[in-house]
C-alpha cells in the first residue's frame, strides 16, 4: 500500500540516564548546556560523556528514538499507512532500531555506518536533557530520498538532523515539492536555535509549524502574535497549560488533557503530532485535529515507551467525543 505519510528525519537509538545531581554534571560539563536543552555532540564529546556520567547516574536502559521515527510509529499505531525516510546504522543498533517500528515502512530508510546515538538524562523532577550524536544521520544525500514517492504522499512530516548537509537537503526537498503533500514541520530545539532566518525556506513552504514554547521564542515568536515569517499554522506546545493554534486571524488555547503525575513524556510531542496528521486525514477541522493531538499526548503520558503510544480503538474513541 503506498504510504499516506512520510516522516523525515534523525533516526537514534535512545540511551536514558537518570541523574541525581544533572546541576554538577552540568558544571562538569562546562559547555552551556542547560537543563532541559539539547546539545550536539562530536566523537570526542561523546567518549567524554560516556566516562562522565557513571559520576553522576546510571543508565536505566535504550529504546528506539529520534523525532521521525516516533512519530512514524505514532502513526502507524493509529492505523495510517506510513513510511520512515532516513539513514539507520548497519550495525546492531540499526537492526534493534529496525525492530522497534513495527508497522512502518521501512523500504525507504537506508541502512549504512553507524547509528545515531541520543543521551536522555533524567533528573530527579522528570526534565529531560539531550546530548545527540548524528552518525549516519548526517550522511543524508539525494540519492537517499525517494522523490517520486514523497511527491505522492498526502503529507510529508519533518523534523530535524545535526549538521548543515542534511537541512539544506530539506530546504531543496519542500521547494521540488511545492503543490505536493502537506508539509508539517518540528524544528525541534537544534534547528529553533538557528533562527528563522536560517530557516526561512523550510517556514515559507510548510503549512503547520510544531514548536514548544521555548522553541518558539528561539525562533523569534511572541505569544499571541502571528508573525509575516511563520506557517499559516502554529502550534506551540505549552505542556500542562495544553496547545496554543496560531494563525494570521486568531489564536485559540486548547486545555491539557492529563492530569496527575506523567509516567513517561519522552515522545509525547511526536505523538502529539501524529494525532494532529491523523486529525487531518480523517476529516476533522482543524481545531478539532488540534484537540486530537493534545487527547493522544495525553493518552501517552500516561504509559512508558512507545507500548504507551495510542492505537486505532484510542484514535476512534477520542474521535467519537470530538464531533
Amino acid at each position: 500500500m503506498q504510504p499516506e505519510v512520510f516522516c523525515l528525519g534523525a533516526i537514534n537509538l535512545d540511551l536514558t540516564y537518570r541523574l541525581n545531581d544533572l546541576a554538577g554534571f552540568l558544571k562538569e560539563w562546562g559547555t552551556g548546556l542547560t537543563r532541559g536543552g539539547e546539545e550536539a555532540l562530536s566523537r570526542t564529546d561523546e567518549a567524554r560523556l560516556r566516562e562522565l556520567l557513571p559520576r553522576f547516574g546510571q543508565a536505566t536502559g535504550h529504546s528506539g528514538g529520534g523525532q521521525a521515527a516516533n512519530t512514524a510509529y505514532g502513526l502507524a499505531r493509529l492505523g495510517f499507512p506510513v513510511a520512515l525516510v532516513g539513514r539507520l546504522g548497519a550495525d546492531e543498533d540499526g537492526d534493534f532500531l529496525k525492530d522497534g517500528l513495527n508497522g512502518v515502512n521501512l523500504d525507504y530508510t537506508v541502512q549504512a555506518g553507524e547509528s545515531g546515538r541520543a543521551y536522555i538524562l533524567l533528573d530527579p523532577e522528570g526534565e529531560r536533557t539531550i546530548l545527540v550524536t548524528p552518525n549516519t544521520n548526517d550522511d543524508l544525500r539525494e540519492n537517499d530520498l525517494p522523490w517520486e514517492a514523497l511527491a505522492q504522499a498526502r503529507f510529508l512530516h519533518l523534523t530535524p538532523f545535526v549538521g548543515d548537509g542534511p537541512l539544506e537537503l530539506q530546504r531543496q526537498l519542500v521547494l521540488r515539492l511545492h503543490g505536493g503533500p502537506r508539509l508539517t514541520f518540528d524544528p525541534g530545539e537544534l534547528y529553533a536555535r538557528r533562527g528563522c532566518a536560517a530557516l526561512e525556506d523550510l517556514l515559507d513552504n510548510v503549512e503547520t509549524l510544531l514548536v514548544t514554547e521555548a522553541e518558539w521564542a528561539l525562533l523569534g515568536g511572541e505569544a499571541k502574535h502571528h508573525p509575516v515569517w511563520a506557517p499559516a499554522i502554529v502550534l506551540i506546545k505549552r505542556g500542562p497549560l495544553g496547545v496554543r493554534l496560531l494563525t494570521p486571524v486568531r489564536y485559540l488555547d486548547v486545555p491539557a488533557d492529563f492530569e496527575g503525575q506523567p509516567v513517561d513524556t519522552l515522545g509525547a510531542g511526536d505523538v502529539f503530532a501524529a494525532g494532529y496528521i491523523a486529525g487531518l486525514l480523517t476529516g476533522l477541522n482543524l481545531p478539532q485535529a488540534v484537540r486530537l493531538a493534545e487527547h493522544a499526548a495525553a493518552y501517552k503520558l500516561g504509559g512508558a515507551g512507545r507500548e504507551g503510544y495510542p492505537d486505532k480503538r484510542v484514535l476512534e474513541r477520542i474521535i467519537a467525543r470530538l464531533r
